[in-house]
């Protein structure tokens, strides 16, 4: 079995830093083929997402997958949603027998729940349901987190969860009906990006037992440097009141970044348009000092 090569995207290639939510409808084509079109990216990479997946989960699992009221209807709605696109979009990898997805890249049969559905992908998944006016975030999924943990997150609405990102005030002045969009319009897509030392998906801010915490922290941009982006489907689960966020992690190495006309100078122009706070944020101060020229 032969998995396609990972996508590649470049949202700074602006050369703008801002957070705007940056919605595009779900599906655009950004030359990735098949992979654009999928709400889950099976490719290459899925072994190492897989591997890594794993290992949080023998590390302590309620560190990495948390819940608050999450309403057992919705869960299983997110379940089947995940499970019929996952068939729909890779036929090739994933057939349903009643309550059970074969798995063809694991080779294993497991049951259509969140929890057994999201070791046999790349991606993370949030979601967030509302109810009487009122969201919050009943179920995260994330073993890719960039320095934040799910802990700090669950339970909280959409405004509460971007109030530390510089910027954000904007888009959470009009959050209610951003909520409301992601539940009931869409599906979108969007991105987010930062600059990391390493190309580990795994940056939760407590490290594993046994590491060194600066090591593990990273951003040590001396020993290097690469552009971690999230792809971000909005996934909205109306007939529950809910919304997933499908969240997959990738990495564009210097030499890729190179290699394309004026992505470096668009990368080096949108981390000087950045705001102190935002800076800091991000931790891209040993950027700017180590590899901006």
């Amino acid at each position: 079995m032969t998995l396609l090569s990972p996508a590649q995207y470049q949202p700074w290639g602006r050369g703008v830093y801002d957070v705007a939510p940056g919605l595009k409808p779900f599906g655009t084509d950004f030359g990735n083929g098949r992979l654009d079109q999928a709400l889950f990216q099976m490719d290459s990479e899925f072994p190492r997402f897989r591997a890594g997946k794993l290992a949080c989960m023998q590390e302590r699992a309620s560190k990495y997958r948390v819940e608050s009221q999450l309403d057992p209807v919705v869960a299983s709605a997110a379940a089947e949603s995940i499970a019929r696109s996952l068939c729909a979009d890779w036929p090739e990898l994933f057939t349903r027998e009643g309550d059970l997805l074969n798995c063809a890249a694991t080779g294993e049969n497991v049951a259509v729940t969140l929890d057994d559905l999201l070791l046999q992908v790349s991606e993370d998944v949030a979601i967030v349901q509302v109810e009487d006016g009122v969201d919050w975030i009943s179920y995260l999924n994330l073993c890719s987190p960039s320095h934040w943990a799910a802990e700090s997150k669950i339970g909280s609405s959409f405004f509460k969860t971007h109030v530390p990102i510089p910027g954000f005030e904007r888009v959470n002045a009009a959050a209610g009906a951003m909520v409301d969009s992601m539940v009931r319009r869409g599906p979108y897509v969007r991105f987010v990006w930062g600059v990391e030392s390493d190309d580990r998906p795994n940056h939760h801010p407590v490290p594993p037992p046994g590491q060194d915490p600066a090591e593990w922290h990273g951003r040590q941009f001396e020993k290097g440097w690469t552009v971690r982006f999230e792809r971000q489907v909005v996934w909205g689960l109306p007939e529950v009141n809910a919304a997933l966020f499908v969240i997959r992690v990738g990495f564009v190495p210097p030499v890729n970044v190179m290699a394309a006309q004026g992505s470096f100078e668009a990368l080096c122009s949108a981390v000087r348009s950045m705001s102190p706070a935002s800076l800091e944020y991000k931790g891209l101060q040993g950027f700017l000092a180590s590899v901006l020229p």
